[in-house]
């Protein structure tokens, strides 16, 4: 058999494809991620149904910038979950398939870059 005749025949293969809640999860926390451009440890993810959707909970910690450097324009937290918001959902839904219905998102407990003697601290 060639390579040609393996495809054709691997088409009409019966059968189906599962993806795993853990898959799914683990694929909506690096989106999470990617759109805060926070470390994908720094997301949790929950899932449940959303009246046939998938609904998505979301919590991530934020990076804070050092208080008294230069800021960066990148506009208020609820600006920045509002656009990760659309950008989990359509990424989702691209990457999974999924139709993704209610995103729920907490910023929780923050991380700052550096304290005034160099070493990085949490701050809850």
């Amino acid at each position: 058999m060639n390579r040609a005749d393996l495809n054709r025949a691997g088409r009409n293969r019966p059968g189906h494809t599962r993806i795993t809640p853990n898959a799914i999860r683990k694929t909506l926390e690096a989106v999470t991620a990617q759109a805060f451009r926070v470390d994908a440890g720094n997301v949790a993810a929950d899932l449940d149904d959303d009246a046939g959707r998938l609904g998505v909970r979301l919590s991530v910690r934020l990076s804070l910038p050092p208080l008294l450097g230069p800021r960066k324009a990148t506009g208020t937290v609820f600006e920045q979950a509002r656009a990760a918001r659309t950008q989990v959902v359509s990424r989702g839904l691209e990457l999974t398939g999924l139709e993704i219905g209610r995103v729920d998102i907490r910023l929780a407990a923050a991380k700052e870059h550096f304290t005034e003697h160099g070493r990085e601290r949490r701050v809850q």
